[in-house]
This record gives structure tokens, sequence and C-alpha cells, in this order.
């Protein structure tokens, strides 16, 4: 049993032992497009409120069962993929608006500033990966230092059979071959970001997803994820952050990163709030609460921020 409640024994302990990898140089931070929302005010589309939309738009039967990598699969087929990318850079990245005006950074990142500041203070560089498009972790650290982090960019949806295609790009768009960080905090952004879009820059439909798991895991190294990312998911305990363990889209993600670590004792942590049960969902949770558990990730039951 994987699962830590906040009045469990375990939970003051799991919290020391993220805080001791922190200060040692080996936590990686690791968010997905939970960690993007607030809960409360102005916040970036949900990944349930952007399928239901794009769905409406193709005039498709909706269900909140239904992957948003499914829904976004039909609607690049109904308005091609430049119309996709055209919403997405909308409803994400809202150009029309001025920065005053845009939707602020969420509090989880925003929170996450904090603890940087920590480990910058005492010299300790910190790695995060994030699988999401926007620019709230760059924003919030700008906000926070008055500067931006060093940040790469994987195009990991880009086609495997492109032989010429560069898939890694520095944030303004500069192709690189390798990656060893000089800045105290570095951000790797896995399924590309909002300010390059260009074709399957995106991991978002079904098809990126099959993308990136090639390239991800194939034999054209160049294509792959960096070695410095691939060491660090090796060596580090990682905190999972706004993430839905129950998406296969997920579990992907996981299996072309931390799965394939040689090091089975290297513990890690996710931050999951449960939320009220749905019908059916009842019996559903314990076993994936064993089946992370069986993967060596301790689920925290707490709200990410």
């Amino acid at each position: 049993m994987s699962l830590i409640e906040q009045d469990d024994f375990r939970y003051g302990p799991a919290l020391q032992t993220v805080a001791k990898q922190f200060l040692k140089g080996r936590c990686v931070l690791f968010l997905g497009a939970g960690a993007s929302i607030n809960r409360a005010g102005p916040s970036l589309p949900t990944g349930q409120e952007l399928s239901r939309s794009l769905a409406e738009a193709c005039h498709l039967d909706w269900h909140e069962y239904i992957p948003l990598s499914t829904i976004a699969f039909y609607y690049e087929s109904f308005f091609t993929r430049q119309g996709l990318n055209d919403l997405l850079v909308d409803r994400i990245d809202q150009p029309e608006k001025k920065e005053p005006d845009k939707i602020p950074p969420s509090r989880t990142v925003t929170q996450l500033m904090e603890i940087i500041e920590i480990l910058e203070t005492r010299r300790i560089q910190t790695l995060t990966i994030t699988t999401n498009y926007d620019r709230h972790f760059e924003r919030a650290y700008d906000n926070k230092f008055g500067r931006l982090p060093e940040v790469l960019v994987y195009r990991g949806g880009w086609s495997p059979n492109d032989r010429v295609a560069k898939l890694h790009y520095t944030s303004t768009g500069e192709p690189v071959s390798g990656w060893l960080p000089a800045s105290p905090t570095h951000l790797y952004k896995m399924h590309g970001c909002i300010s390059q879009v260009r074709d399957q820059s995106l991991v978002i439909t079904e098809e990126d997803y099959i993308n990136f798991l090639s390239n991800a895991l194939g034999e054209k190294q160049e294509n792959q994820i960096l070695y410095y990312v691939r060491y660090k998911l090796e060596t580090s305990t990682i905190l999972f952050l706004g993430y839905s363990l129950a998406d296969w889209n997920f579990r992907t993600i996981f299996k072309a990163t931390v799965e394939r670590r040689e090091n089975k004792d290297m513990r890690s942590y996710a931050a999951q709030l449960r939320q009220p049960a749905r019908p059916g969902e009842r019996d559903l949770h314990p076993l994936m609460v064993d089946f992370w558990h069986d993967k060596r990730v301790d689920i925290i039951n707490v709200a990410a921020e």
C-alpha cells in the first residue's frame, strides 16, 4: 500500500525525504497540467475543458472519460494541424492580451518559487521537467528573480521518420545537440512549448504520443531525451505534481523516462488529491495505488500546492 494521508505516520517522513533530496540536489520536479490550474480565480483550461470545447467544435458527443489526445486527433482531422495549433496558442498563450491581463501563474507554480529561492541561495541546481506547453513556470520565475530560467524544449511529437529534423531547441528557438545547464534553475519542456508552435512540435494527439515514444525510446540518439535529463532521472527522487496517475498519457511519459532507470530501489512521490469517486471508480483507486506502488511511486493524498 503506498497511499500516504496527511494524518498518516508516513506523511512527515515522506516530506522529509523529499526535502533532504532537494537539499542534496537529487530531487527532480515533474510538472503536469494540474500544476498550472488554479482551483479558485482565473485559470488556464483543464484538459477536460479543452477536450469538451474541441468536441463541440467537431460536433462530436463528448464524455469525460474520453482523453484529450483522442479528441485532439479528431479536431486535427477536421481542422488541420495548423487549426489545432492556432486554437492551443489562443487558449493557452492568450496572444491578444498584454502581460498584466493574462492568466497569472498558478498558486502551485508560484509557491514552487519559494522552494527554488531556498535552493538557489544554497547554490543547489534544480531540474524541473514539465509536459505543459504554457510559460507559467518561466513567468513565475521572472516575477520572483527578475530573470528567466534556463529552458530547453523537446519536440518529441515530431515524426521519427523525418531524418533531418532537430528535436531540441533553446528558449530562443536555436537547435542544440547537447545540454549541460550552467544556471541554477533549469526547465526541460518535454512536450514542447507554446512559444515554439510548428507542425507537430506539441505533443497532444494520439499520433503525437506514438511519435514521442518512438523518438524517446528509439535508436536514433539525437532524437532521444537528452542524456543530462536521463541521468538526472536515473539518480534522483522524483516529485510528480499535477498528474492523474490513472491517465494513460501519463503512463507513456513514465514508460519513456522513469520506468527505464536501472536503480529500481529509488522511490518517487506523486502529490495527488483524491477526488470523490465517480461511478465505477470506487474499486479502481486501490488498484491504481497498488499499481504505482509496484513501480516505486508513493501517492501523497494532498493538493499539489
